[in-house]
């Protein structure tokens, strides 16, 4: 399988020294597979649980109210709390997958959701419940960046984006739509009793369970990670099982090309400084940024978007659900347009976050003068699905900037940021619902106008590079030619 060696694509276009080919030019010479749709898979599953825990807790507003007697501010704590576990989720998922592995971290955080989830669906108490639903936000908050992280350094270069896309945007969409469609069935099975809500929960737990055997029989270990870890000859069986299942001959009888620096001390503080250096700084910097905004107004718009629609416009549970339904409908196509646009030379992944972040910061703008019910849904609808675009497109760019040294640890500290920004946005939305409706959407805006902003001072393009795997392989500012923005 050597002979092959002046057509792989990919890699920095430099062979190796070794003359081996290295593990992103095996993995793009393997190409995508039945393995990849898998692990594809299954990580739709993790992703999906994700977006429905979001949803779970803002359908919830009127049953949990009424069965605990909560006011306004204590429901919308609730939602903070939901937020605290997945920041505490994310910090840890990140460096457990570079200190233990991806496999064994996947598998670790599942079987905590799924612990998390069982028991809140059970809980007697408002405390009892947030106590759990906490529980199930540090599992699901570990699962995205590590499924994530999988994903991409599984890829051959040409799908990276493409997967990544699929993955945080439509998996996480179809996961909110599932939650909605179980939240108008069980109402209507068991609307009658006050119990409901409990079955609901119950039956959002069922991908993240599901995932768990097949997780542990399947799933396969990152190539990238294990060569990071010294652990090549595993790296090398991994890969060619993968070439295996695609009926392609690995190339170089499967041998791959060993790291330059030797292996690495990772996941320690030590590791997340390196997040600050000269290197990375401007990275992390904009990555946060990104992450922050996206975090606010997203989540801040899951979570009062049915509450709006109840006080303002009175709606019911069941038609409520209905319009959010529509709202994720316009999400999905919004993340398949940015697929195609983030791939486009000349607007790559900057250009992609740019336009979606202008505009989401116009359409906010226009809710605030929308005279009716229906303006204000389909404008609703595109301000949940304009700022979706930047923020599926901000996991793959920020996997792309990120070395593999440091990507899992690197996605979950910028993207906890993005956590917090979400853990503040139901308090902070529903103080400014209280104020005026006008508020709402113009903090919204300004969040928009802060990530135009990012977008306009950060350079860097990744679009149709290789993965780096160190630090030090990371290319500075001066080499990169700046290419227009749109």
């Amino acid at each position: 399988g050597g002979e092959g060696r002046g057509m792989v694509s990919g890699g920095s276009g430099k062979p190796h020294p070794s003359g081996l080919p290295t593990v992103e030019e095996q993995l793009n010479h393997v190409g995508m597979g039945s393995k990849h749709w898998f692990l594809f898979f299954i990580s739709s599953l993790l992703v999906a649980a994700d977006g429905m825990e979001m949803v779970v807790i803002s359908l919830l507003h009127d049953p949990l109210r009424k069965e605990w007697d909560l006011d306004e501010l204590g429901f919308a704590s609730l939602g903070s709390v939901v937020f605290a576990g997945l920041l505490v989720g994310n910090l840890t998922g990140g460096l457990f997958a570079d200190k233990f592995g991806r496999r064994n971290t996947l598998l670790g955080v599942s079987i905590v959701f799924a612990v998390g989830g069982l028991a809140s669906a059970l809980a007697v108490d408002v405390l009892s419940f947030a106590i759990c639903r906490f529980i199930t936000g540090i599992g699901v908050g570990s699962m995205i960046p590590v499924a994530d992280s999988l994903m991409i350094e599984w890829s051959p270069t040409e799908w990276r984006g493409r997967l990544a896309m699929l993955l945080t945007g439509v998996a996480f969409a179809l996961g909110s739509m599932f939650a909605c469609l179980v939240g108008i069935v069980m109402h209507d099975l068991f609307g009658g009793t006050g119990a409901w809500w409990r079955y609901m929960v119950l039956v959002c737990v069922l991908p993240g369970v599901v995932s768990i055997p097949l997780m542990y029989l399947y799933l396969p270990e990152s190539p990238h990670w294990l060569m990071v870890q010294g652990r090549r000859e595993e790296a090398e069986e991994e890969i060619s099982l993968f070439a295996q299942a695609n009926g392609v001959d690995p190339l170089a009888g499967g041998k791959v090309a060993p790291l330059d620096h030797g292996p690495h001390e990772v996941a320690s503080l030590s590791h997340l400084t390196g997040l600050f250096g000269s290197k990375l700084i401007k990275s992390t910097a904009f990555i946060t940024i990104a992450y922050t905004v996206c975090g606010f107004v997203y989540y801040g718009h899951i979570f009062i978007y049915p509450i709006l629609l109840e006080e303002e416009y009175h709606m019911e549970v069941r038609e409520a659900y209905g319009t959010m339904m529509i709202g994720v409908v316009v999400e999905i196509a919004t993340v398949l347009a940015c697929m195609v646009i983030m791939d486009v030379p000349g607007i790559g992944r900057r250009g992609a976050m740019a336009s979606g972040f202008v505009a989401c910061f116009v359409v906010s703008c226009l809710v605030t003068v929308s005279q009716n019910v229906s303006q204000f849904v389909f404008l609703n609808s595109a301000v949940r699905a304009l700022i979706e675009g930047p923020f599926t497109v901000i996991y793959i760019y920020a996997g792309e900037l990120l070395p593999s040294s440091h990507r899992a640890t690197g996605i979950s500290f910028c993207n906890s940021f993005g956590r917090i920004a979400a853990m503040g946005a139901p308090v902070v939305t529903t103080w400014a619902e209280e104020t005026s409706i006008i508020l709402v959407f113009g903090l919204f805006a300004a969040a928009s106008g802060l990530g135009c902003l990012a977008i306009f001072l950060f350079k860097r393009e990744t679009l149709g590079k290789p993965l780096v795997e160190l630090v030090e392989d990371v290319e500075d500012d001066e080499d990169e030619e700046h290419r227009p923005l749109l």
